[in-house]
């Protein structure tokens, strides 16, 4: 879907166009702003909310556009490395707009001297809403996030389950349930009483989760290397990640541990045979497909909260 600037400035040589997505985008993050500084009252510090807006706007617009770079390394070599510094254009990574923010939580905890976990949880509902703001208005701007074809007779072909081209064809809203996906997991964050990091570890659990399988579920080609969506490849990254940090902190795995590790690999394991079966066998239905690597991806994210959230075992009697 070609987009429609809003409007064009002549910069130099070339021409900076402001496209609609981008209007959302900072529409999103407004909101996610205005959030983080309502609900972190009497929490933070004053100023720290200034703090970490400033710091993390460039960085998540830094690392966002590397993490694209990096996943689409082949197209930008071939369109010119000038074209990196052509932010206005797009070409950005939610992954990398998370690690960037990250990064500036780190750099506000050491200017504010707010502990860490504490600005993290306090991150963690508005990274939420910016993400649900960003997907509901991904299709209608990009033309990306959409799934499978539907046939015209569908009782589904309507919106909000499906989307229609300008050729009348039907297509799964991915986006809209990616958007769901996200206000379920803001409404879980707004609810919660986890303290210490708990928020954040929780948001990055339930997202991943459900990345996993939502990637898969899209038809747009982007960021994928073969049949690797990097979006999917980084998620489930970011499970190992979260279970290898548990584990560094309990000092090892203990036996329960070693068998939540065993069922989270044969999840990665699942995800990856149905990523293949669903193109390679196709008398096998491609919605039982999707329904067993829905239910790798649960089997993931309980598996990675299990070993997050587990209390340390306490040994002899009180």
């Amino acid at each position: 879907m070609e987009q429609t600037p809003l409007w064009t400035l002549p910069v130099g040589d070339t021409e900076l166009t402001v496209m609609p997505y981008a209007v959302c985008v900072v529409a999103a993050i407004t909101c996610g702003l205005l959030l983080l500084a309502l609900t972190s009252r009497g929490k933070l510090k004053s100023g720290t909310v200034s703090t970490l807006a400033v710091l993390m706007l460039p960085l998540g617009l830094v690392f966002a556009k590397l993490f694209h770079v990096a996943g689409d390394w082949y197209w930008y070599e071939a369109a010119g490395l000038d074209s990196i510094l052509r932010l206005w254009e797009g070409g950005y990574g939610l992954w990398g707009a998370v690690l960037g923010c990250s990064i500036a939580v780190l750099l506000t905890s050491r200017i504010a001297k707010e502990p860490c976990s504490v600005l993290f949880d306090a991150c963690a509902a508005p990274a939420a809403l910016v993400i649900a703001v960003c997907r509901f208005a991904e299709y209608p701007f990009t033309g990306q996030g959409i799934g499978m074809g539907l046939d015209t007779d569908s009782v589904f072909c309507r919106f909000p389950f499906a989307v229609v081209n300008e050729w009348e064809e039907w297509y799964w809203a991915i986006f809209m349930l990616e958007g769901l996906i996200a206000l379920i997991i803001l409404a879980v964050l707004l609810l919660s009483r986890r303290s210490g990091g708990g928020k954040a570890r929780m948001f990055l659990i339930l997202y991943s989760a459900a990345q996993i399988i939502c990637e898969s579920l899209r038809r747009d080609q982007y960021l994928v290397w073969s049949f690797v969506r990097v979006s999917q490849l980084t998620a489930a990254l970011v499970l190992a990640g979260l279970i290898a940090a548990a584990l560094i902190r309990r000092h090892g795995p203990d036996r329960k541990d070693w068998i939540h590790l065993v069922f989270f690999v044969l999840g990665i394991g699942i995800v990856i045979g149905m990523e293949f079966a669903k193109d390679k066998l196709p008398a096998l239905p491609i919605w039982s497909c999707y329904a067993i690597m829905a239910a790798a991806s649960a089997m993931m994210g309980i598996v990675t909260w299990r070993l997050v959230f587990r209390k340390p075992e306490t040994s002899g009697k009180s």
